[in-house]
């Protein structure tokens, strides 16, 4: 008797759902879009780069230089954005410049001073608030840049010219020291070699293999680019970083004798006043 009663009850209760769920589902649903609309929103940027898509857009970026390597990431952003983009880095928003003209202005004005960059890898390649570039130490940074911008700038600059003319004409000149055995030309050796050449003409002014130095420079910069922006627990591992180790002390080892032998040619001058450069001014 009971259960005859309730039968109805029954029925009419799951006949009263189905409309009734609309309704309360609706303002769910909005309140929901709502949610997600402020959240991408706050990830939004005018500048061009990845969406924030509910943090996944970071992810995915750091996910991608951690991946690629700083280099080719940042080459891959470049092809789809263009000169001048927006990602994540570690989860911090992070510009990208090509533009030679955006760095420029960079190198120009000294209110630009904070870097991203993992600490231990830093520690790691050496540049921990050491580098001109990736220092997070304002007031060493602010010690060391003028340096920097003399060297890049004034006569320097125009004489830069002129040498850099002079070592590509040398260079083309002995152009099978970077041909393959299938008489492919190596361009991307041969202008590292005409960089360091002319670098070394301009700021340091010593004899040197400049096919070693090639490659050891080659090796830090492939440390450079492994280590900057690891996480800290893969420097807990340390067979992991241990070979991008070796390439950042082989570097060194290797620029410690030139220095020696730049500060042995110093102490022998007469008059400092006419063997002034880059590399003496540091001194």
């Amino acid at each position: 008797m009971v259960l005859e009663m309730l039968n109805p009850i029954h029925y009419n209760i799951t006949s009263i759902v189905p409309e009734a769920m609309p309704a309360a589902t609706m303002p769910v649903l909005l309140l929901t879009g709502l949610f997600l609309l402020v959240w991408n929103y706050e990830g939004t940027s005018s500048i061009p780069g990845p969406g924030y898509c509910m943090g996944i857009g970071p992810l995915i970026s750091h996910g991608r230089f951690l991946w690629m390597g700083i280099g080719s990431a940042c080459n891959y952003y470049n092809r789809v954005y263009g000169e001048f983009m927006r990602v994540w880095i570690s989860g911090e928003e992070t510009l990208i410049i090509s533009k030679s003209s955006s760095m420029f202005h960079i190198m120009k004005h000294n209110h630009y001073s904070s870097r991203f960059g993992s600490k231990l890898g830093l520690q790691c390649i050496g540049m921990h608030e050491k580098g001109i570039i990736f220092n997070n130490n304002p007031e060493l940074w602010k010690t060391t840049r003028p340096f920097f911008m003399k060297a890049l700038s004034g006569p320097g600059l125009v004489r830069m010219v002129t040498v850099c003319a002079e070592s590509l004409k040398t260079h083309l000149d002995r152009l099978e020291e970077v041909t393959n055995e299938s008489g492919y030309v190596d361009v991307l050796t041969l202008l590292r070699r005409v960089m360091l050449d002319t670098s070394n003409t301009l700021f340091l002014r010593i004899p040197l293999d400049e096919s070693a130095i090639v490659v050891k420079i080659q090796g830090y910069f492939d440390a450079w680019q492994a280590l900057l922006i690891k996480p800290d627990i893969f420097f807990k591992i340390s067979w992991l970083y241990k070979k991008y180790e070796k390439s950042v002390k082989d570097l060194k080892d290797a620029i410690e004798v030139l220095i020696a032998e730049k500060r042995r040619r110093i102490s022998t001058e007469e008059k400092l006043e006419e063997c002034m450069d880059f590399a003496t001014e540091l001194i």
